[in-house]
């Protein structure tokens, strides 16, 4: 069995293009079964090949036989000529000790592997962390993108992480271990069932062994046939964002139509794609639940709607558009305020008002600087005023029951309007009411303009109302 584990994993590599002359390859190496296998394996394969490798090791100082550990495989290498770098971990965290040793010891490697320019990092996970790994994302998570555990190889630093034993139990590597007479030591915190691991590893794998011998090759053929599944369609959801997703200021877009025309397993994971693309990006943090909320609200016919994503991010509907954005509070530079012929004012961070005098050919020239150069790119309402507009204006923010005489005959409530026109409910809070000093509604900006606000053909142009605003 040790000679057919041996040749098996030169196979394997050999079948996967592993074995290049003048690589150098860096092994994470504990001291412990799995990975004094895998020296030993690849000890053979540098005699075989003219490839180099070196050995990393991390002394977490959490138990007393880690010096003993660090010693020996320190001594081990200097009798090979094989090199060896080692770090200790001097402050462990009260809490959350697994994740921050691991990413101790993977940040560790990244800087060996730069340092000492090694293009391959190999580690001993086997079979049975791989069917541990599955079960506690499937525990955890529920999520096909990380139920197919542990993958055998993707890129890590300036090279690649390899896991060549994830094929091989367990069993095989310990009785490769002793056929071969390898020292190592066992780690006696792996038999403590207060961590979640170890309870699958002692508890439950012995049950599902019990059930079907053939359990570690079914779950090895599952994670790949997962991350092969999980592969492919990347690749399928890709296309679709390039092809549908526009970006805006603090998020993206995409036509309503492009999520609605898909059958439901399609466009919940095309959401979910662009969730997940917003998280690696942007850090958003979203939940399941928030997922299946927006999903509802598509299948709905509501024409606008919302949902909270946390952090100021939102997932909406605004007619024939859904959006991803970050809704950033805008800070009112004003609640209302008179504006005079000749003078601008910003009515908060993101909107810009001027009452310009003006001619046929637009604001005269003289006055033309007193527009703000930020907000000349910003878009733009303008409308050419009557003379007998009046001089002076007052502005503020609408109020249930607002009415804007659109002629002479016609009245009509400004919420009706912002509902004909289809305008999005984050521009609708944007509005402004203008009035005369009677207050009489002159326009909602930059909405609509009341017969008031609008002169007959034949008038000469003296002002201009300018209405910049970042969308």
């Amino acid at each position: 069995m040790a000679q057919d584990l041996e040749q098996a994993f030169w196979q394997q590599g050999e079948s996967r293009g592993v074995w290049q002359p003048n690589s150098r390859i860096l092994l994470a190496v504990s001291g412990g079964v799995d990975s004094m296998v895998l020296l030993s394996l690849m000890e053979k394969v540098t005699s075989r090949l003219p490839l180099t490798i070196g050995v990393a090791h991390v002394n977490h100082q959490l138990r007393p036989e880690s010096e003993a550990e660090e010693a020996f495989l320190k001594a081990y290498c200097a009798r090979r000529e094989i090199a060896f770098y080692g770090r200790r971990w001097e402050e462990a965290p009260a809490k959350g000790i697994e994740e921050a040793a691991r990413n101790f010891r993977y940040q560790f490697f990244r800087e060996i592997m730069v340092e000492e320019k090694y293009d391959t990092l190999m580690t001993a996970h086997h079979s049975g962390d791989q069917l541990e790994t599955m079960l506690m994302k499937m525990l955890r998570e529920g999520n096909l993108q990380t139920a197919g555990g542990i993958k055998p190889e993707q890129p890590f630093a300036p090279g690649r992480l390899l896991r060549p034993l994830l094929s091989f139990a367990k069993e095989e590597l310990r009785e490769y271990a002793h056929k071969n007479h390898l020292v190592y030591y066992e780690d006696a915190t792996n038999t403590k069932l207060d961590v979640q691991r170890n309870r699958l590893r002692q508890q439950v794998v012995p049950l599902l062994k019990a059930e079907n011998p053939q359990v570690l090759a079914h779950f090895t053929q599952l994670a790949q046939q997962i991350q092969w599944t999980v592969q492919w369609q990347q690749e399928s959801l890709e296309a679709w964002f390039e092809e549908y997703v526009s970006p805006l200021e603090n998020g993206w877009k995409l036509p309503v139509q492009a999520l609605s025309v898909l059958p439901p397993g399609q466009r919940y994971f095309c959401v979910q794609y662009c969730l997940l693309k917003l998280r690696n990006q942007q850090g958003l943090m979203f939940h399941e639940e928030q997922l299946q909320l927006i999903l509802r609200c598509l299948a709905s016919e509501r024409s606008q709607w919302s949902v909270d994503l946390g952090d100021g991010w939102q997932a909406r509907r605004e007619y024939q558009q859904f959006l991803l954005q970050k809704k950033e509070a805008e800070i009112l530079t004003i609640d209302s305020q008179t504006l005079s012929l000749g003078s601008g004012i910003f009515l908060s961070e993101g909107e810009w008002l001027g009452f310009l005098p003006a001619d046929a050919t637009g604001i005269l020239p003289e006055e033309r600087g007193k527009i703000p150069e930020k907000v000349k790119l910003w878009s733009e309402f303008s409308h050419a005023l009557p003379v007998d507009f009046p001089t002076e204006v007052m502005l503020r923010k609408r109020v249930a029951g607002d009415r804007i005489q659109l002629t002479p005959a016609l009245r009509k409530k400004i919420s009706r309007i912002l509902i004909d026109k289809k305008i999005p409910n984050v521009m609708r809070e944007r509005t402004w009411v203008m009035t005369d000093r009677k207050g009489r509604i002159l326009g909602v900006l930059p909405v609509a303009l009341s017969y008031l606000s609008i002169g007959k053909e034949t008038d000469k142009i003296h002002y201009r109302l300018l209405y910049k605003y970042k969308k």
